[in-house]
């Protein structure tokens, strides 16, 4: 028989959606590699996105559209269907603590085809560039290491993107139970954010019935519209629509939608109809069409394109018609210490409006995860950047990666040997949170860390013997 010397692990930063499937498709392609999914937390597979226990805590996308795997269009459902009863139709939509359960029985089954694919809780803080012979270092707390030929950063949605702000430390954490249970009765609670992450704060709150009144901030005051299914019509082709004009794209995507819906369509056809097309508009856009895309359309954007369940946007609009929840468009200007808690104060969109004062006695951050890397305080982000591992993209969304997933350093060239997935790719595709399109990277990423492994040691056997 043939002896060739082990090969050593790929080790995989981070146990969320993107960690976790990235460490499933490498196992299906490299039975023969170990694999090392590095996850902090005690269980690998929900992430942050789908730890939640809260039992009004929902998916936004109904159960017949999240598979984790494109090729199996009802794996989830049918898990579902088994933990939940075969009630459980397409067009519902489920806990959001269902899909964390499921992501972890993927990885586990998995695991057990895979004895060389294993799971690893302590906390990396640091990567180390590869040596002489090749070798990559993942540091970790406690102060050991591991070697690695590849290392990929799946570290998901960190830390806050309210966290930079000079008034953060005013603030509680969104969707901790921790944080919900300060909330006492007749007291008032003022959020930050009008997104998706509100609305699940603004849900637990009511549920538990302990706050009197909720005031929600953003800048534009925009709620996520209520999903629907698009329409039977065909949707629409938008291949006319131009890579790099960003004003006339615009105009002709309104025009298509404007279309869509005299035929007796819905605007979600169109929506639905850009989505793949959605990374080369991107990429193609200069960067004051990004910018000005970032700063005037993208709220816009996210509330279509991220929707929830209408029968919870029906219960939010409920909320906002009987005075319990006051939304305000504006942006914050200061926060004060008043006489029974924090206050703050709102400048209007109208230069001209007077500053607007709201006194609470809790202030909650719902702005979502931190784009920006630079703000992360997670070591690892923070090492990886000193050591110029990773870049950010000048507009902030996440790091620069090749097309082939690479890491791009400091010095502007990709890496051999670190590969990103997950939200960090924003900066390239933009679409880059749902599980749809990172279901895609991950099996994608899989490939192309394959093939890098085959270059560099062609004669060692990949697959079993």
């Amino acid at each position: 028989m043939h002896m060739t010397e082990p090969h050593l692990p790929i080790v995989i930063i981070g146990g969320g959606f993107s960690g976790t499937l990235s460490a499933i498709h490498l196992s299906r392609r490299l039975p023969n590699v170990p694999i090392i999914l590095l996850e902090e937390s005690s269980t690998a597979g929900p992430g942050l996105a789908y730890r939640s226990s809260d039992p009004s805590a929902w998916l936004n996308v109904p159960a017949g559209k999240m598979s984790a795997f494109p090729d199996k269009p009802d794996h989830f459902l049918r898990y579902a269907q088994i933990a939940l009863g075969e009630g459980v139709v397409p067009d519902d939509f489920l806990p959001r603590r269902i899909y964390g359960h499921y992501l972890a029985n993927c990885l586990r089954e998995e695991q057990e085809k895979n004895p060389l694919l294993r799971v690893d809780h302590r906390r990396a803080i640091d990567v180390i560039s590869p040596d002489s012979t090749g070798t990559a270092r993942v540091v970790l707390k406690d102060h050991h290491t591991i070697d690695a030929s590849l290392v990929v950063l799946a570290s998901g949605n960190q830390g806050s993107a309210f966290s930079s702000s000079i008034w953060a430390s005013h603030t509680l954490p969104a969707r901790d139970p921790e944080a919900i249970a300060k909330v006492k009765a007749d007291q008032s609670v003022l959020i930050v954010g009008s997104g998706l992450t509100m609305i699940d704060t603004v849900l637990d709150l009511h549920r538990r019935g302990d706050a009197k009144t909720i005031h929600a901030i953003s800048r534009n005051g925009l709620l996520p519209q209520p999903y629907a299914h698009p329409s039977k019509l065909e949707l629409p082709d938008l291949d006319h629509l131009p890579d790099s004009n960003l004003r006339k794209t615009v105009r002709l995507f309104r025009q298509a939608i404007d279309r869509q819906i005299a035929k007796g369509g819905d605007w979600r056809d169109v929506f639905a109809a850009i989505r793949s097309s959605t990374p080369s508009l991107w990429q193609e856009l200069s960067f004051k069409d990004r910018t000005k895309f970032l700063r005037f359309l993208s709220p816009f954007w996210e509330v279509h394109r991220h929707q929830c369940p209408p029968e919870i946007h029906e219960k939010v609009r409920h909320l906002i018609a009987t005075g319990k929840l006051i939304l305000h468009r504006g942006t914050i200007v200061t926060v004060e210490r008043g006489e029974k808690g924090p206050r703050m104060g709102l400048a209007a969109r109208n230069r001209n409006a007077p500053t607007r004062w709201l006194e609470v006695d809790h202030i909650f951050d719902a702005t979502g995860p931190a784009r920006d890397i630079q703000s992360i305080r997670h070591p690892l982000i923070q090492n990886a950047l000193r050591r110029g591992f990773l870049k950010p993209d000048t507009h902030r969304l996440g790091a620069e990666t090749s097309a082939d997933y690479r890491a791009i350093g400091r010095d502007g060239k990709p890496a051999s040997w670190l590969f990103v997935v997950g939200p960090m790719l924003r900066a390239r595709y933009y679409e880059a949170t749902a599980v749809h399109e990172l279901r895609l990277h991950t099996a994608a990423l899989a490939t192309r860390v394959e093939a890098e492994l085959r270059i560099r040691d062609p004669e060692k056997p990949m697959q079993p013997a």
